[in-house]
């Protein structure tokens, strides 16, 4: 039996209900978030996985900010080659970017760890390293000026050219190779044997197509989206350097920034992680069968000789793991190690 006691209290109940009830539905509108469109710049065509991940970010953005809050996609370096961006960043011309984190070792050394040739075997070692203290610890080391966010995926790197398959380590002997604009990536080809040319990505097709340079290294996906297979002939599955994507933010830009409207930029990296290294990983084996197709032809690299070249280039890890600090190296190594007693 309903009685006017029990009727009053469903009342108050509701009402003090109500507000809980809008709040959850309504926590975009209800947060301290104002109206902004941020500009995210990335040398990568729209259609690549980089291109996937910034799209991810920026619907989930403005999902989660109640449309509030705009994320402007600039591909294809529209705004400027990687070490640009990066100076933009900091300058606070740009709000967002992604790249790979072994660009910014002319700012901070330590950031080299990541372009040690042939420290991972697989992804499962890289996300280990990437999601556990070590990627923490380089995430709140970032040079001044720059905010982390997430780690994305961008790939292994693999060398193509035009003059002939590269099977075993003296195949890189003479060839004429872009490489990213980083100290050890550049002494990584020369004890291979090649002529390392510094370069932004941004200048690479025209290079390629020239024939200013025989050769690069990129991810099969990054080789596929830029049509690499139309200016080369040779891709060989070396697998040398493991390359993730950083997400960062301009420090200026995110100190403008409410903390409800922080929550939402490093909200929607963390998700876009999970979906834009996914597809990542997918567009690879897609890609790697598309450009077969084309013609172009591609070797693959045995355990055995990648093994071979990991020897050649010792000298140079071991020059670089001095310069970048031995201790963070073998924390890389400790969180690797993990992963491979496990398995």
């Amino acid at each position: 039996m309903t009685t006017p006691l029990t009727c009053r209290r469903r009342l108050l109940c509701g009402l003090i209900a109500a507000p809980a009830l809008l709040w959850a539905a309504l926590p975009a509108q209800a947060a301290d978030i104002k109206e902004r469109t941020l500009r995210f710049s990335f040398v990568q065509p729209k259609e690549s996985h980089m291109g996937y991940g910034a799209q991810k970010f920026a619907e989930l953005v403005a999902q989660k900010s109640g449309n509030k809050m705009q994320v402007k996609l600039f591909p294809n370096g529209t705004l400027g080659g990687d070490l640009q961006t990066v100076s933009a960043l900091q300058g606070g011309t740009i709000d967002l970017t992604t790249l790979p984190p072994g660009l910014l070792v002319g700012l901070k050394k330590e950031f080299g760890a990541f372009d040690l040739p042939f420290l991972f075997n697989d992804f499962a070692e890289a996300d280990a390293v990437l999601d556990g203290p070590v990627g923490k610890r380089f995430m709140e080391q970032l040079p001044n000026g720059l905010v982390g966010l997430a780690y994305w995926d961008h790939g292994f790197r693999n060398v193509s050219n035009n003059r002939h398959p590269i099977a075993k380590a003296e195949d890189f002997s003479g060839l004429k190779l872009r490489a990213l604009q980083a100290p050890l990536m550049l002494d990584t080809f020369k004890a291979l044997g090649a002529n390392a040319v510094p370069m932004a990505f941004t200048e690479l097709y025209a290079a390629l197509e020239s024939r200013a340079v025989d050769g690069q290294d990129n991810p099969i996906v990054a080789f596929a989206t830029n049509r690499f297979d139309e200016v080369q002939k040779h891709l060989s599955t070396t697998r040398h350097v493991y390359n993730p994507l950083i997400v960062m933010a301009s420090r200026k830009a995110w100190d403008s920034l409410s903390a409800d409207e922080k929550k939402v930029l490093a909200d929607a990296a963390a998700e876009a992680r999970v979906d834009q290294r996914r597809v990542s990983r997918e567009m690879e084996a897609t890609a790697l069968a598309e450009v077969k197709k084309k013609g172009v032809v591609v070797t693959e690299v045995t355990p055995a000789e990648r093994a071979r070249m990991r020897d050649k280039v010792k000298p140079v890890t071991d020059k670089y793991v001095k310069e970048i600090g031995e201790e963070l190296v073998a924390s890389f190594h400790a969180e690797i190690e993990k992963v491979r007693t496990a398995r």
